[in-house]
């Protein structure tokens, strides 16, 4: 085993706060991450930065899937090309089925490059996203299962008091008969 050095990392609390919730363990997936960087600053060019996102958008889709959740990546303002005004912002989302959701024209597309490079969040804003809209599905799956948990229980207090009315009522008409008979 590789001997290992200390690194000091800032990370946003609260990311740090779900991770753990989570059970995830920070420090490796940080290693597995650097270990995983296989660009030079030098390739900064625009293709490389779709690679990337591309490269990170992939890993988080079977997560997307398992937990049916989307989350935000990018979001770019239109200005008037007259007066340079700021007109409205659009977003764009990565869907669970591995699509963009653009909001303004509400249209989906699979081409990564019509996103512009600029429009693209940091990394570490989107990482914040993935966890905080993961959390809460796993939450929302938690209250969901509670849920659907107390409704077993309701019905079967209904069914059994149902059933034991019933029962007690021909067990009554039973002992009539018999005694009409």
């Amino acid at each position: 085993m590789s001997e290992k050095q200390k690194l000091t990392l800032s990370v946003n609390k609260e990311v740090v706060d779900k991770a753990k919730e989570m059970g995830i363990n920070i420090s490796e997936i940080t290693e597995n991450v650097l270990r995983g960087f296989a660009f030079t600053p030098t390739e900064l060019d625009d293709k490389e930065v779709y690679k990337q996102y591309t490269e990170l958008f992939a890993t988080m889709i079977p997560t997307l899937k398992k937990y049916d959740f989307d989350i935000e990546i990018a979001s770019d303002p239109l200005f008037d090309e007259r007066t340079g005004e700021h007109i409205h912002s659009f977003s764009i989302s990565l869907l669970s089925n591995s699509l963009f959701w653009e909001t303004t024209e509400e249209v989906s597309f699979s081409d990564i490059s019509m996103i512009s490079v600029s429009a693209f969040y940091p990394p570490m804003l989107i990482l914040s996203k993935f966890l905080r809209a993961l959390t809460n599905s796993v939450e929302k799956r938690k209250e969901h299962l509670r849920e659907l948990e107390m409704a077993k229980q309701i019905v079967r207090a209904i069914s059994g008091a149902i059933l034991d009315r019933n029962e007690g009522s021909q067990a009554s008409n039973h002992g009539h008969d018999r005694l009409d008979g």
